[in-house]
């Protein structure tokens, strides 16, 4: 499965964050720089492919799930885990 940069830029904040914090969409938008539009777009192709999980409560915080971690540790998609 191939992964547009947006969802690799956005998969690779949620990896940086160890799986361990969960991220907003304002978050995630500051951390890529991306549109809030690209990033809940990206966010919606990331859960439903199941690389990404959203919380239930408001607003949603979102994780990499085991096989969204697996992915972006793969290349080329290594380079897009964020540093702060």
């Amino acid at each position: 499965m191939a992964l547009s940069e947006p969802e690799a830029k956005v998969l690779g904040a949620l990896f940086y964050s160890n799986g361990m914090q969960v991220l907003t969409v304002q978050r995630i938008r500051l951390t890529t720089r991306l549109s809030e539009g690209s990033v809940r777009r990206a966010l919606l192709r990331l859960a439903r492919t199941g690389l990404a999980l959203s919380t239930q409560q408001r607003p949603a915080n979102w994780r990499p799930t085991e096989r969204g971690r697996w992915v972006i540790n793969k290349p080329p998609y290594i380079e897009y885990v964020r540093m702060p």
